[in-house]
Formats: C-alpha cells, structure tokens, sequence
C-alpha cells in the first residue's frame, strides 16, 4: 500500500528518506557482487564443456534473473527516494516562503516609522530570501512601447493589422542611506540579484511585482552622505496558460527568428542629457542608459560624444 505522502510528518519523511537510501545501498551491493559471479562463469563457460557447461548455463541464466530483480527493486526504491526527497523540499521552501513573507513584511512596517532613511524598497517577489533594500527615490519614470506591424494590403483595407504592448520599462534615480558599510551590503544585494536574473518586486511611486534588472549604476559623491544609484527595470508579463480539455494549449513557446537592428549614434551637443534625447528620437531613458556607457539618467552628458539611440 502506497503511503499518503501530505499526511506525513516531516519526521517521518526523513524516516523514510533514510530507509529507502538503505535499500538503494543494499541493491546496489547485490547487482555488483552477482555481476562479479557471472563474469567469472561466463569466463570459465567459454572453457567448459558437457556437463560442467550445461550447469554453468544454468548458473549464468538464473544470475541474470537475480540481477534483473535486484535492478527492479532498487529503481522502486530510487523512485520512493526522489519522491519522499522533493515532498520534503517543497514543505521546506514553502516553510521558508512564509516566514521570508512575515521577515518582509516586519521589516517594512519598522521602516515606515524612521526618518530620512527612505520608504521606497526592492525585495524578491518570490520571497526566498528576505532581504529588503530601502531607499530614497528622486525620479521614478515609467515607459510603455506599443508595436504595430504594418502589412501591405488591399485598398480599403486598414494599413495596421496588429499591435501588441512590447514592453514596460521602470527608470529609478535613488539614494540608499546609512553608513558606508550599509550602502556597499545594499549595493551588493542590489547586484546578487541583478546577476542572478531574480525576480523583484519595486514599491514606491510606482509598483510593480513582476521585474527584472536591465541596467544598473551607482555614483559617488564626497559632498553627500548617500550612495545614489541609478536602475532600470523591465516588467514581465508572466501570462498563466489556462487549460481545458483535451485539446488545450501545451503552453510550447513560438519560436522567432533574431531581426537584425540598425544601430544609430548621434552626436552630443551642449545640456544633451538622456531625457532630451529620448523624446527627439521616441524611445525611453532606461534603453538609452542600457545602450551606452554614460549611466547616470540625470545628468548632462559629455559635449561631443558619440550616444547610441537606436
């Protein structure tokens, strides 16, 4: 009788994990030795013949039943194993889940009493960790494409046929607060995250749940007190598939072929900044600070040099 696995304490669990490991080991000791029997009789049955053969081919054939049953019975035990291991994961990352969620949680409503320390934050939108980096947003801005295809076709017909939300694109100017080993641990949080492509959620002005890194800078300045950093972050939309019946979708992604970009530069005149150059050449400030070297959103930028717009 198959055991109930939801109904199972965690002890009971660990019980079993260990007993099934025990029986995997046992298996395991049982195919090696009948395998080194049988290579010595199939060695010593191409020597042999009459009688003596007629009985080591009867050694040899039931040797392989054995092993045959040996290998059956560890796989059973190998799948109980796997299957009691990945009941106790999900018990301890939902476990872990909940208590990072009530962390997060306390951990904002202390911050929300203190002064000048900034109530705009970043933290893991699936909790497995629960850290929070505060901060003091200066600009927030939020940029939305809209991309319609085009097609030629017949007269009277309408000249777009399709046009599809490309893109959500959130630029962050901030200042994290604290002493100097306190701004480096956010900052060093801020690029865990970014390199490992977690998921964040953003809460200040603006609010978003489901965004991940794109860009992100920091500056220093001796005369203040706050580490600034700049950030850009793009929204997903993690559209759920729902099913029904047989004949619903297998949730299988379109492939699509790579289009090839045409780069543009321009060159840079007196008070160009970012902003001026997003809206003369309709695109956003985060794609501009992700495309080029200069990656500070809010200030002037070089006389004379070359940006990339496109």
């Amino acid at each position: 009788m198959s055991k109930n696995k939801k109904a199972l304490t965690d002890k009971q669990l660990k019980a079993d994990i260990k007993k099934e490991s025990g029986k995997v080991a046992h298996e395991s000791a049982a195919i090696a030795k009948l395998n080194k029997g049988l290579a010595k009789d199939k060695k010593a049955y191409e020597k042999a013949s009459g009688t003596t053969k007629a009985n080591l081919k009867k050694r040899i054939d039931k040797a392989n039943k054995s092993v045959k049953a040996h290998t059956n019975a560890k796989s059973k035990a190998n799948k109980r194993l796997k299957t009691y291991k990945s009941t106790l994961a999900k018990r301890n990352t939902a476990a872990k889940v909940t208590a990072n969620k009530s962390k997060i949680a306390q951990k904002i409503a202390t911050n929300r009493s203190k002064f000048n320390v900034g109530h705009a934050m970043l933290y893991r939108t699936d909790r497995h960790s629960s850290a929070v980096v505060f901060m003091s947003s200066v600009p927030e801005s939020e940029d939305n494409t809209i991309q319609v295809t085009p097609n030629a076709l017949p007269k009277g017909e309408p000249t777009a046929t399709h046009s599809q939300q490309t893109e959500k694109d959130i630029s962050i100017t901030a200042r994290i607060m604290g002493t100097d080993s306190q701004q480096r641990t956010a900052y060093n949080q801020l690029l865990k995250w970014k390199a490992e492509g977690c998921e964040m959620t953003y809460k200040g002005r603006i609010y978003y749940k489901h965004c991940l890194f794109t860009a992100l800078h920091r500056e220093y300045n001796k005369q203040e007190t706050a580490l600034t950093i700049t950030f850009s972050l793009q929204f997903i939309d993690w559209s759920e598939l729902k099913t029904s019946g047989t004949n619903a979708s297998s949730g299988t992604k379109n492939k699509t072929k790579n289009k090839k970009v045409n780069k543009k530069y321009v060159t840079t005149k007196q008070g160009t900044t970012y902003a001026s150059l997003a809206t003369d050449y309709n695109t956003s400030i985060a794609k501009l600070v992700s495309m080029n070297q200069y990656k500070s959103a809010v200030n002037v930028l070089p006389y004379g040099v070359k940006i990339r717009v496109a």
